[in-house]
């Protein structure tokens, strides 16, 4: 059996860099599950002077630095509505505490990448939740965003990976590039670190993790490993073994397990709170808020223990058989062997599913209210403030149906969009389309809002000032977009777990016996 090889000086990070690899990135798992364990064992309360000094260890930001404002679902016959929480785990080195746990010390000053991403969509009943995870590597268009001082713009970019998103200028720009990914109205952030991860997994005071056979992630130049070595079977794991076990990537043998893996061990840890009385035991309650508050970044709104309470009190109800986790199906990026990207129509018909508040599992009714051709409520309104009579517009008539292009730009003009233009249309298409230049994109989204055009309809490209509306055979009559049926189902390729599964085990690949013993 060869020995563990010694780490090189300078973290696993830039050695991985100078092998130039992928493979042999130096990457890592947050456990944004212990987020989604604050979020539960909140709503248990501690007194009001101890909620004002919790408030205290909050590090807060603005939600969306971007320009892209998801849809709204529409409120079921009780007026709730869903809840959608972007949880983020950041590489970020910017602390003596995280150089030690991530190495990268020649890192310390770059901004966090977001390593880890997922949606933790909770229904407007609470009767059921989702947790969805897109894969770091992969390749997503970025919206332009700014910093959090506002002193910094950052263009949109194309085909980058998602984590740089992060990067550019902090958590609401990865809310903004996922509210132009899924189309859905982000609510919160919660994001931690490498040493949040470690606090919070001791704090929970360990996780059973199972292994189908010795696992030994060892570390090998040029490719890294965590060194985390568990024997085949269950262990509890905790502190910055729970760390090890959220990076390991290649005994997995990609991306996809890794993130599997974290689903994993987020199921076990909120079967762990809730069978150990976590919830209700004050010491364990306290000692769960403190590493918590400390360890995590929100959003402003959210940088509050008694709206933490809130979100725990609703959430608890939650059954561990109603949580769904899975990944979004990928493909190998077509531009590029090394990275992935989307699978469609498989990924859009998730985001649907999520919009339309339909459960991902089968154990459940779709939503009691849901209209018979269920469509998200258009938000009424741009991220930014729009002179309807200033918006230089054509419409054109593609839909096979005469007088269209007249009827929609009368119809534009009445809602106060004056610069609207009917031209004569060549030929059909099957789909109406909004095309904008990326300088017009508030623009493009308050047209949208007003004729009720899902956010798929927009397409940014060329220069210039005009926007240009074709109406598709999609909209044959009235002058607000029809809305679509919803999905019912997950799309085959989607693979899909739930949080009760207690049989659950990660499985080695072993690569001859690099990853076991």
């Amino acid at each position: 059996m060869p020995d563990v090889q010694t780490r090189p000086p300078g973290g696993r990070g830039a050695e991985r860099r100078a092998a130039g690899k992928r493979s042999g990135r130096r990457r890592w798992l947050r456990v944004t599950a212990l987020a989604v364990g604050l979020v539960l064992v909140a709503g248990c309360g501690a007194g009001f002077w101890y909620y004002q000094h919790l408030n205290g260890n909050f590090q807060a930001g603005e939600l969306n630095l971007s320009e892209v404002s998801g849809d709204r679902t529409a409120p079921n016959a009780a007026g709730q509505t869903p809840l959608n929480i972007l949880l983020i785990g950041t590489d970020n080195r910017g602390s003596a505490a995280n150089v030690a746990l991530g190495g990268g010390a020649d890192e310390a000053g770059r901004p966090g990448l977001a390593d880890v991403q997922m949606l933790l969509h909770v229904s407007a009943d609470r009767s059921n939740a989702s947790l969805i995870s897109i894969p770091r590597d992969t390749l997503v268009d970025i919206p332009a965003c700014h910093s959090e001082d506002g002193k910094t713009n950052y263009p949109a970019l194309k085909n980058k990976m998602i984590n740089e998103a992060l990067a550019r200028g902090g958590p609401g720009c990865l809310v903004g590039t996922w509210q132009a990914l899924t189309h859905i109205r982000i609510d919160h952030y919660m994001m931690v670190d490498f040493a949040g991860v470690a606090s919070m997994a001791t704090a929970v005071g360990g996780v059973p993790v199972c292994v189908n056979m010795n696992l030994w992630d060892r570390y090998q130049k040029g490719v890294g490993g965590t060194d985390l070595k568990l024997p085949k079977g269950t262990h509890y794991i905790e502190g910055e073994d729970a760390l090890k076990w959220l990076r390991v990537r290649d005994a997995w043998g990609d991306d996809i397990g890794r993130t599997k893996a974290q689903h994993m061990y987020l199921s076990a840890m909120v079967r762990e709170l809730k069978a150990k009385g976590s919830l209700t035991d004050p010491g364990r309650l306290m000692s769960l808020a403190e590493a918590a508050t400390k360890s995590l970044s929100v959003d402003k709104p959210l940088a509050d223990i008694r709206k933490l309470y809130e979100l725990g009190t609703e959430l608890r109800a939650v059954p561990t058989e109603r949580i769904t986790t899975l990944t979004v199906p990928v493909d190998t990026a077509r531009r590029d062997a090394d990275r992935l990207e989307l699978r469609q129509p498989d990924t859009d018909q998730i985001w649907k599913l999520l919009l339309a508040d339909r459960p991902l599992d089968d154990k459940g009714p779709a939503p009691a209210a849901a209209p018979s051709s269920p469509s998200p409520a258009p938000d009424p309104t741009p991220s930014v403030p729009v002179a309807k009579g200033e918006v230089e517009l054509t419409v054109q008539n593609a839909s096979g149906t005469e007088g269209r292009a007249k009827e929609i730009g009368a119809a534009l003009g009445h809602l106060g969009f004056t610069g609207a233009t009917a031209i004569a249309g060549g030929g059909t298409r099957p789909t109406t389309q909004l095309g904008y230049p990326a300088s017009r994109s508030a623009q493009a989204q308050a047209v949208a809002a007003a004729l009720g055009l899902p956010a798929t309809a927009l397409k940014e490209g060329g220069t210039g000032r005009s926007l240009t509306l074709v109406i598709g055979a999609d909209w044959p009559t009235g002058t607000a977009f029809p809305p679509a049926a919803a999905p019912t189902q997950l799309p085959r390729s989607a693979e899909a777990a739930t949080a009760d599964d207690d049989k659950a085990c990660m499985t080695v690949n072993p690569q001859g016996h690099i990853y076991t013993y």
